[in-house]
């Protein structure tokens, strides 16, 4: 991996004069069109998948076939034939694949679906863009894949025509992420059949710290807009998600700033201005208890260790 960069490369939706921010779907970089379904005019991703990058909106890709790895915020997640990986903005992620992929990138932004889906489920109600239990991969059986395939061949033919109202394909996509939803909270009581659901205040909590980690890291910030009291918040948080509500938020800034060590070459002292903390020896103190390492440690470690 190149280490020379100060920042890692953030991309964005182009966007189309007079619309909603707009939806993208694209082919991947080393895919082949073995037949006549996959359109031909439908643009390969213009992204360097296989170097560490983030997007400012959510990503969807549907694996037909193709092996390789996908990594995602330090896991590696070995990619064996179909699935769907789920991505949100802010994520660190780059793919390598070792042999051809088959299948489709759907790039959307919050705003998208919203608008079109305005009586359905938020984007974080989903399991796999849950915050602090995201569940970012779903593998698929034979017939779970030429259902996706099907889907997805319709969405592209409707999405590569410039008639076609961007309503249907919004509601493509609230119908698509709804299927992947089902078949998402299937796999997950598989796994752990005592799984339940997080109450919306929790949920909300989560979704308001994702956005707002780096400006806001005070419980009493997050009580105050979800209207009760900063001793409430703390004691739902803790029964539900096993942890504090201010260690949660630490947890955040401590993510991103492991993010910072290893895919960029800025020093610890500006890392620590850029999640909003003043103090950098205070910076080092709490990553050093949570992780057992200095920041400087923490880089050296993990950049030996990457594949």
């Amino acid at each position: 991996m190149d280490y020379m960069s100060d920042a890692i490369p953030i991309h964005s939706l182009p966007k189309s004069p007079g619309k909603i921010p707009d939806l993208k779907i694209y082919r991947f970089k080393n895919s082949t069109v073995q037949n006549q379904e996959i359109p031909v005019s439908l643009p390969i991703t213009p992204l360097p998948t296989d170097a560490p990058h983030r997007h400012t909106y959510y990503e969807m890709l549907f694996i037909e076939k193709g092996q390789g790895f996908h990594e995602i915020d330090f896991y590696s997640y070995p990619v064996q034939g179909a699935g769907l990986h789920f991505l949100t903005p802010g994520q660190v992620h780059l793919l390598h694949f070792s042999t051809p992929c088959q299948g489709f990138i759907v790039a959307f932004s919050e705003d998208f679906y919203s608008f079109y889906n305005p009586t359905a489920a938020s984007l974080a109600q989903f399991p796999f863009f849950q915050p602090g239990r995201r569940q970012p991969i779903v593998a698929l059986s034979d017939t779970e894949c030429h259902y996706f395939h099907n889907l997805l061949e319709n969405m592209v033919s409707d999405h590569l025509h410039d008639e076609t109202d961007q309503a249907i394909i919004g509601r493509y996509l609230g119908l698509l992420l709804q299927k992947c939803g089902v078949l998402a909270k299937k796999e997950a009581k598989l796994l752990d059949s005592s799984s339940r659901s997080v109450p919306e205040l929790v949920g909300r909590f989560q979704e308001l710290v994702e956005k707002n980690f780096l400006e806001k890291h005070e419980v009493q910030q997050y009580a105050t807009t979800l209207s009760v009291s900063p001793d409430y918040l703390s004691k739902i948080v803790k029964k539900c998600l096993g942890t504090s509500s201010q260690e949660y938020i630490l947890d955040k800034l401590l993510l991103e700033a492991k993010r910072l060590l290893v895919f960029t070459n800025l020093s610890s002292k500006e890392i620590a201005y850029h999640i909003h903390i003043d103090d950098p020896s205070y910076f080092g103190r709490i990553f050093k208890r949570k992780t057992g390492l200095t920041p400087n440690e923490y880089r050296e470690r993990v950049r030996k260790s990457a594949i």
